[in-house]
């Protein structure tokens, strides 16, 4: 949990890991500091989008219909709160672009220029399939003469030395390190392939546009429950605002597509759409605006309010269910997994704090880090936190008993290579009760310290 301030963590951009880092050094590793900062970076995607609107808007309900829009999105409501991380200070980043650039078209400004640039450039150290947007843009404003001629003006070079400087540190890691932040996404993305080329792609063709239809669902359901016909009736009402992001919106989809056509992908999930879907309950309430539907359903945004609130909060409600009921049918929730009391119960035995900790896997590491934010917490495939053990200081491994009590190969190596004589550790075993199963079910989880915790030999 965010141990050190890197220009690349692995297959994922570093802007949402400093953010971390910075969280977690203000009030310390837990759950809180996750939490708030997930929830603070969903909760500026609502405003800038409602800002962006607002820009080429003067009705309020207008800016709250887009605004509630974005928490139709399942990306928002759903995946945010179960799965997502890089991908949310990615929908921070477009609903900020998206104002710099609204702005910067309309009344162009240097330091909306420039704020276009910043949004770029955090953007592309957010999560690479960012680079999408603003080339959709580009393309966008091309066909408008009065849009394009922004496209020239000479404060652009603001906004390309911004996005550069940004990105430039990022840029030149990525180059060094293009494998290791390539490799697990393309195969993520080419899932399963038949090997038959029109086959392949055929399949991704379509993953793309289940994805995007489920993603956009829920949105438009709920749209359609507010304004009724009026989704549909505007479909020939316009602005130079709705034809532009509409535009850019398909553009995205379009070139998606593009990409997973020449990699071969055959899959393309809601999650990698999610940024560009943010661009869809601006274009519908604007294009409702466009048509009058405002003014003949003047408590639309009452009525929009009502079934985003119970996606939203349903949800919420569906985890915590699950985390309560399903315990009493043997099934388990990820983060009911019982990786917090078994270290909580390990670090007991010990009558003095740690210097270091070694973890076997994400989900054991992360425990550490929140029960022992005095010690430094290495796991194998990290490279860079090997500078926390050393053979001379007082240690703890813990690894999961799915295989057997034995040190997994890699944990083994890992261990070796840093001065850890895997032959002396005595290893322990420890069962841990699932929350909430009274008992019944339970993980086998092992551990091994590299010194006695009590000081004993």
């Amino acid at each position: 949990m965010s141990q050190f301030l890197l220009l690349g963590y692995g297959r994922q951009p570093p802007f949402y890991n400093w953010l971390q880092y910075g969280v977690i050094h203000l009030i310390g590793p837990s759950v809180l500091a996750l939490t708030l900062l997930k929830n603070s970076l969903l909760f500026l995607s609502c405003v800038f989008i409602g800002l962006a609107v607002r820009q080429v808007s003067d009705r309020k309900d207008v800016v709250a219909a887009a605004m509630l829009g974005v928490l139709a999105l399942p990306a928002v409501s759903v995946l945010s709160q179960r799965d997502l991380s890089h991908a949310v200070a990615l929908l921070f980043c477009v609903s900020l672009f998206l104002y710099g650039f609204i702005g910067a078209l309309k009344q162009p400004t240097l330091w909306r220029y420039a704020l276009t640039g910043f949004a770029i450039g955090i953007g592309v150290i957010s999560k690479y399939n960012f680079v999408v947007v603003p080339i959709a843009a580009i393309l966008t404003i091309l066909p408008d003469p009065d849009l394009r001629r922004r496209l020239f003006d000479r404060r652009l070079i603001a906004t390309i030395l911004v996005a550069g400087l940004i990105c430039m540190p990022h840029a030149l890691w990525f180059l060094n390190n293009i494998d290791a932040t390539t490799t697990d996404t393309i195969d993520e993305m080419r899932d399963g392939p038949s090997g038959n080329f029109i086959a392949d792609r055929l399949e991704g063709l379509i993953s793309l546009v289940t994805s995007a239809v489920e993603g956009a669902l829920p949105l438009i359901i709920f749209m359609a429950i507010a304004f009724g016909r009026e989704i549909w009736a505007g479909r020939r009402a316009g602005t130079v605002w709705t034809r532009a992001i509409g535009r850019m919106f398909l553009l995205c989809l379009l070139i998606v597509g593009l990409i997973s056509f020449v990699m071969g992908a055959t899959k393309i999930s809601q999650k990698w759409l999610s940024p560009f879907l943010l661009l869809l309950p601006v274009y519908l309430c604007l294009k409702i605006e466009a048509a009058g539907g405002f003014d003949r359903h003047p408590h639309a945004v009452a009525v929009l309010a009502v079934p985003t609130s119970i996606l939203m909060f349903g949800f919420l409600l569906y985890l915590t269910a699950g985390n309560l009921l399903g315990p009493l049918h043997g099934k388990y929730q990820k983060d009911s997994f019982p990786s917090v009391p078994f270290v909580r119960q390990v670090l007991a035995e010990a009558d003095t704090p740690l210097d270091f900790i070694v973890a076997d896997g994400m989900t054991l590491a992360a425990a550490a880090r929140v029960n022992a934010p005095q010690a430094g917490v290495a796991q194998p495939g990290f490279a860079r936190s090997r500078t926390f053990i050393s053979p001379q200081n007082r240690g703890l491994v813990i690894w999961n008993s799915a295989n057997g009590p034995d040190l997994p190969p890699a944990l083994g190596e890992f261990l070796r290579s840093n001065g850890i004589d895997t032959a002396a550790l005595i290893t322990k075993t420890m069962a841990v009760a699932y929350p909430f199963s009274g008992g019944r079910d339970t993980e086998q989880f092992n551990y091994a310290w590299t010194a006695d915790p009590s000081g004993q030999n």
